[in-house]
């Protein structure tokens, strides 16, 4: 667990010098120092609640940076991964998305007949439906992510998933055990297999599992340049964290490459040679008026939370949250949805800031009001979101909008009019629908 969270940029004569972060042990506020900054903070992917993000991912300290005037880059681009295991916060099919992918790919996927409850080695051949082989002949379970996790959502929604919830379909590996052998299975897919039999109790080598599409990877974040800065001077964006190398959709391991080119390549270069923030310059007291103003704006939010006293739950805020952007700025979108989901965020807002309740104290070890500072980022953030999926009027990706697709229901894209980055600039009050910055 880490034991410091960024909750504030400071800057001083227009450049970034330095953060304000909270201490999660004991609930003191710090004040670091730096000639840049660098921000490795990971996606913002748990702000539709369930995703296959670690518990503590959030978008708090690029959001920070937002509001100190760096630009924000293509925010509705969000990737879908259609292997993880329904009805579980944030746990993916396997520890590595990929092999998940993998395993999809050797594996049989498809649903139930609305309303046939037998249980799936009950059901004859005949009366399967392979729906990503029927409907994609030529390619069968190799399709993309987002267009595996679209049929597979679109199965449910229309009443054939399986298991209690119905919001699931099922990966069946019955044929490929049979061609290839049990042993090649096991030694493929065997780590796969014994994590879903620990937390499902049903073991995957006999009966098909059961998945569902959950958000796994944000291809948007801050706008940054061949340098990897920000629009702020000195502050820098590595990773997940910037929007730079994926466009509308991500590959396989591409994160991986990204950690490794950010970290070892291009940041060493500028940070030390080229930028003009850094060591020419001598070290700035954290006693100066930017770091005060900067530690007080922070306390006075951190107060401001505790002193609603509210009846909800952060969690059952940040469910509500995740809901709306999974109904209408998830894998579809579409015009009513997101002017609906607008309205519906913006109250949301209302009664976070007005009815949410937070135990415990400030200065103390309080994992609640840790939350709830990224659960008001959250918020603030899907209004964004929808605003650029409002805007982005085709398909593209990982942002399907249903007004923009073929005759076969496949993305259609519109470069002449779209074939840019959307990097969206604060404000104090919420952007016109109309209105981007690029």
């Amino acid at each position: 667990m880490p034991r410091h969270e960024m909750l504030e940029v400071v800057v001083i004569d227009g450049k970034a010098r330095g953060i304000i972060a909270r201490n999660l042990v004991t609930g003191e506020l710090e004040r670091h120092f730096g000639h840049a900054v660098l921000l490795c903070t990971g996606g913002y992917g748990n702000v539709f609640t369930l995703s296959t993000n670690a518990m503590g991912s959030n978008v708090t300290a690029a959001w920070k940076a937002y509001k100190k005037g760096a630009f924000f880059g293509n925010p509705c681009f969000t990737q879908i991964h259609p292997t993880c295991i329904p009805g579980f916060r944030r746990v993916p099919v396997e520890a590595d998305a990929d092999v998940g992918e993998s395993a999809q790919r050797r594996s049989r996927v498809g649903p139930q007949a609305v309303g046939d409850k037998r249980k799936p080695r009950d059901i004859p051949d005949e009366e399967r439906d392979y729906y990503l082989e029927r409907r994609y002949p030529s390619f069968g379970n190799l399709v993309p992510r987002d267009v595996a996790s679209r049929a597979a959502k679109q199965a449910c929604d229309e009443g054939r998933g399986v298991g209690a919830s119905g919001l699931a379909v099922y990966l069946d590996f019955r044929d490929s055990i049979k061609r290839l052998g049990h042993h090649v299975i096991s030694e493929r897919y065997g780590n796969l297999f014994e994590m879903y039999e620990k937390i499902t109790g049903e073991d995957p080598y006999k009966t098909p599992m059961r998945i569902y599409p959950a958000v796994h990877y944000t291809m948007g974040g801050l706008w940054v340049d061949y340098n990897l800065m920000t629009t702020v001077p000195g502050l820098y964006a590595l990773g997940e964290a910037n929007f730079s190398d994926h466009g509308a959709n991500r590959l396989g391991a591409s994160a991986l490459m990204q950690g490794l080119a950010d970290g070892y390549f291009v940041i060493p270069s500028p940070s030390a040679n080229t930028s003009p923030t850094i060591s020419a310059h001598p070290a700035i007291a954290t006693s100066h008026p930017a770091f005060e103003a900067a530690e007080k704006e922070v306390r006075d939010r951190i107060e401001r939370l505790m002193n609603v006293k509210g009846k909800q739950t952060v969690e059952d805020l940040h469910k509500k949250l995740g809901k709306i952007m999974w109904d209408y700025c998830g894998m579809a979108r579409n015009e009513q949805g997101l002017n609906k989901a607008l309205g519906m965020i913006r109250e949301l807002k209302s009664e976070f800031w007005s009815d949410v309740r937070i135990p415990g104290a400030i200065n103390e070890f309080n994992p609640e009001l840790d939350k709830a500072g990224r659960v008001a980022d959250f918020i603030e953030l899907g209004e964004l979101m929808v605003q650029d999926a409002m805007y982005r009027k085709e398909s593209c990706g990982g942002h399907f909008r249903e007004e923009s697709q073929t005759e076969d229901g496949e993305a259609k894209r519109d470069d002449e009019n779209f074939s840019y980055v959307a990097a969206w600039e604060y404000t104090a009050t919420p952007l016109p629908l109309s209105t981007k910055k690029n």
